[in-house]
């Protein structure tokens, strides 16, 4: 008869693994590889105080053994024994100390390296939100630019440092700027309306493939990218018509202020208005 086989049960996820070491054990639980190696030291200094206290236990009972020699008292084999490895406990102690020294200089400077890279994480996190709010504000800017009718004029005809923009993208970054920068809806808070405002910057933050204004947030990012990369809204030109407006207004406004600087003795006292009235309805001598 052939020998029956022997049969092998496979082994469970888990079994006949070695254990886990310390160091591996404090790494599998910790939050951080920084807070693993903080809780391996600090284990390894309770240790090591426990370790120090048994050997300065047996350094005194091992000096007790020492005097009562001295004294001439008889000890068994094993005191003996013990007494003559004193040396060894004393080095041994003495070693530890030193271990501790080393292990407490490793806790303060892991402990001061953790606090400096939080700071650093801290500064990292902080950037990162003040560059998210800038170009929220830079996209908010553009948008708001882009409801004026010559701005969307220049982007039609690429005119004025505007690069050209088909009609269908000028429609999606008209209709997104209604969205995003709408008037005041008096029938919502003001709160709920800038929330509505805000989940379609966040979105457009996101450049998802989510739906929007007949295209995607990740294109309309792309959009808005390419017009604040092309310059034109570092110097938005202000239309001839608008020009002219600001003038007669500037020029008005330096009038008012050289009539204020004037002497008072230099302004004529105009004449009353029925005097003047008068005077023009007066009749006048008809010469035939």
């Amino acid at each position: 008869m052939k020998p029956a086989k022997q049969q092998v049960t496979p082994s469970q996820p888990g079994e006949n693994q070695p254990p886990l070491s310390p160091l591996q054990a404090a790494l599998n639980s910790a939050a951080s590889p920084s807070q693993a190696y903080e809780t391996y030291i600090d284990n390894g200094l309770i240790c090591l105080k426990h370790k120090i206290r048994n050997i300065e236990k047996k350094k005194l009972k091992l000096e007790d053994y020492r005097d009562r020699l001295k004294k001439g008292e008889a000890l068994n084999q094993d005191q003996l024994e013990a007494v003559e490895k004193y040396d060894e406990v004393m080095h041994n102690l003495e070693f530890a100390k030193e271990l501790q020294k080393t292990f407490s200089g490793l806790s303060q400077d892991l402990l001061k390296a953790q606090r400096k890279a939080q700071r650093r994480e801290t500064i990292m996190k902080l950037e990162a939100e003040k560059k998210k709010l800038r170009t929220i504000l830079q996209v908010q800017y553009v948008l708001q630019n882009f409801t004026q009718e010559h701005v969307q004029k220049d982007f039609k005809g690429g005119l004025n440092g505007a690069i050209y923009l088909p009609s269908k993208e000028l429609d999606y970054l008209i209709r997104f700027a209604k969205l995003t920068c709408p008037e005041r809806n008096e029938s919502l808070s003001v709160e709920d309306q800038m929330e509505q405002s805000s989940l379609y910057f966040w979105d457009l933050l996101e450049g998802s493939e989510k739906a929007v204004v007949g295209t995607t947030y990740k294109h309309m990012k792309e959009l808005l990218s390419k017009l604040l990369n092309s310059g034109y809204f570092e110097n938005i030109p202000v239309p001839r018509n608008m020009q002219i407006k600001e003038e007669l207004e500037e020029e008005v406004m330096r009038k008012s202020e050289r009539a204020k600087q004037l002497p008072k003795e230099s302004v004529k006292e105009p004449e009353p208005l029925m005097k003047l009235l008068q005077s023009e309805i007066q009749p006048q001598e008809v010469k035939y």
